[in-house]
Parts: C-alpha cells; structure tokens; sequence
C-alpha cells in the first residue's frame, strides 16, 4: 500500500519558505551595508553621506575632548 503524497502543496510551500530566507539575507546584508554576494566586500557610500558621518566624528570627538578637560581641572 502507497502512501501518496500531494507534491504541488509541498514544492510551493518549500519554495516560498526559501524565497523568504534569501530575501531576509539580502535584505539584511544590504542594511548593513555589505555586499550580499561578495564576502568581505562593503557598499560604498555615497558622499554627502561620508561628509555627514565625519562631521558627525568631528563634532563627538570635540565634545569628549571638553570633557575630558573639565574633568581634569
């Protein structure tokens, strides 16, 4: 006696549970700003948005060296 199995239900099931983990790694990677399908790599930024995080680090870096000093005296 065979047990059948309804293979259209499984395979499309299968299929979008797949689908939905690549997306959420692709998704995910690029975020983070990596590249999903280079290793290593990162996505460059654009440059008003390198202008703004080194401002960014300029500002906090001049903040901790105030307090720092006020800190000390």
């Amino acid at each position: 006696m065979q047990i059948l199995v309804p293979w259209k239900p499984v395979v499309i099931v299968w299929g979008l549970l797949s689908a939905m983990i690549l997306f959420g790694f692709v998704a995910s990677s690029v975020l983070q700003g990596k590249d999903p399908f280079a290793p290593g790599t990162i996505i460059s930024q654009p440059a008003a948005a390198k202008a703004r995080a080194t401002q960014g680090e300029q500002k906090q870096a001049k903040r901790s060296n105030k307090a720092a000093r006020t800190t000390n005296q």
